[in-house]
């Protein structure tokens, strides 16, 4: 079925975009690992383009739900970026290809697809601004906190834990980071119980 078809050569663009880059994956990378010819790949995605723009969806798709799906709900605000940090961390492990390529996109300042990724990046923030507006609302952070800066500085702390599982951090040393990255990004001491 064709449906079934462009998923399947979606999903080895984005390994193919993971392992040669977004700005080298190319049309015969995907279909050796598709084990199709070129000419398959092409009758779905005509152009380099639209090929890079389909794996990109599906990264774009997959920042948007988790960063949704964690942050989102009525889990308390210190336990919600806990536990998308930590997702960003197995999902490292787990979808390795996925956050590659989310890492890679966001270095291609100089590509076509930079605007793409800023555009993305403005749509993290914005969840992740929600979350620390609500931490304001119940009392639990400073009046004075820039909502908008607290933000970046979580988004790109989850990026930093992307990184570190890459890099073969241990896990205690993950959940450390974790926990301060959380932490200074509220404002909340370092000696001061959040649980119970």
């Amino acid at each position: 079925m064709p449906g079934e078809r462009r998923a399947q050569l979606t999903h080895c663009a984005v390994a193919a975009l993971a392992e040669h880059g977004v700005a080298r994956a190319t049309h015969s990378h995907v279909a050796e690992r598709a084990g199709v010819s070129v000419s398959a790949v092409h009758s779905y995605f005509r152009t380099r383009d639209d090929l890079v723009s389909a794996a990109l969806g599906e990264v774009e798709a997959y920042l948007l739900e988790i960063v949704s799906d964690s942050l989102g709900g009525s889990r308390p605000v210190y336990d919600a970026l806990v536990l998308l940090a930590t997702r960003f961390a197995q999902d490292a492990r787990e979808k390795p290809d996925v956050i590659k390529v989310w890492l890679d996109w966001s270095t291609g300042v100089r590509a076509d697809v930079w605007p793409r990724y800023l555009a993305v990046l403005d749509r993290l923030h914005e969840m992740a601004q929600k979350v620390f507006a609500r931490g304001k609302r119940e009392g639990l952070l400073a009046d004075g906190l820039n909502l908008r800066a607290a933000a970046r500085l979580y988004i790109g702390g989850g990026h930093t834990v992307a990184l570190m599982q890459f890099a073969g951090v241990s896990r205690r040393e993950l959940d450390a980071f974790i926990d301060q990255l959380v932490r200074c990004d509220l404002g909340i001491g370092m000696d001061v119980k959040v649980h119970g």
